[in-house]
């Protein structure tokens, strides 16, 4: 008999956690750092930690190769540069860590739309109905926002972020990686380190580290980005990358329940409605085999 809640649930679920705690840390740390700063330390941090564990856990495998290496440095520019940079900018200019997560939590939505403009991949029978439920729910979130000064700035900049997360996802299937993971994690989080330490030097590297910014950095550093690819990895091992997927649509409501709880932030009806109807139009838009031109079949995951 199959368990109601299975080790694989549990750990999706501890995922999301995780990847929605990462708005609340970085909120604490933009109090006491400038973004590109606080990115950069993310980066520097995360790089030295997976080294040292790359370094002692030396995989037996094939040398990397230039291509893969290339690839790597390509998504580390996306998924890392892009998403964390954009995502920090847009906190520091108005963007909550709500409205924050909510964004980044259309990911999938982006992602398989994109496939199909751009990699010719075929639609889930419910992904457009699930865009639209989902892009319904974020406006009724984002609506009341727009009055507070700099907010627009700061969700254009959010949206930025995703688009840098969804091609990242797109590039990695059109040019998948053959590194090991952590090999691959790591020349990304170098090649992002690289890129964002000018920003942090035009912002004269501006900090007042405080004990909340502090713990902010750390945690984004060591539990957001180290425990969450260890989980990551443990699920890939386990054959139930499938699951990470599928649960990102509890990625809006955990990020406005953690955002209430910790932060103080209050939603009216109408907001706590369109997380509702965000994370019930990513969970659709997941559902249900692909549509082709000769019939269903079923979709691809990554």
């Amino acid at each position: 008999m199959t368990p109601i809640f299975s080790s694989a649930s549990a750990g999706g679920l501890l995922f999301v956690l995780l990847w929605s705690s990462g708005y609340l840390g970085a909120h604490f740390a933009l109090q006491g750092f400038a973004p590109f700063t606080a990115t950069v330390l993310r980066f520097a941090g995360s790089a030295l930690i997976i080294g040292v564990w790359v370094a002692l856990r030396r995989s037996a495998g094939p040398a990397p190769t230039k291509p893969d290496l290339l690839r790597a440095a390509l998504a580390g520019l996306f998924l890392q540069a892009g998403f964390f940079g954009f995502t920090y900018a847009a906190m520091h200019t108005g963007a909550s860590a709500a409205a924050a997560g909510l964004i980044a939590g259309l990911m999938p939505l982006l992602t398989a739309l994109g496939g199909r403009v751009f990699l010719g991949e075929s639609l889930g029978r419910y992904t457009v109905p699930g865009a639209l439920i989902g892009l319904t729910g974020v406006g009724l979130v984002l609506t009341p926002m727009l009055a507070t000064p700099g907010t627009l700035l700061g969700l254009m900049l959010a949206l930025c972020a995703l688009a840098s997360l969804s091609g990242g996802t797109l590039l990695q299937r059109r040019h998948p990686v053959a590194l090991e993971p952590r090999t691959a994690l790591l020349v990304q989080l170098l090649v992002a380190l690289v890129i964002l330490l000018p920003f942090a030097a035009l912002e004269g590297f501006a900090m007042t580290p405080t004990p909340a910014a502090i713990a902010g950095v750390v945690w984004v550093t060591l539990i957001n980005s180290c425990c969450g690819l260890l989980l990551y990895l443990w699920l890939l091992r386990t054959g139930s990358a499938r699951v990470v997927s599928g649960w990102f649509y509890l990625v809006p409501p955990v990020t406005g329940v953690m955002a209430m709880l910790v932060l103080g932030d209050r939603f009216g009806l109408w907001q706590w409605t369109g997380f509702a109807l965000a994370a019930v139009g990513v969970w659709l838009a997941q559902r249900g085999p692909a549509l082709s031109s000769n019939g269903p079949t079923s979709p691809s995951r990554e």
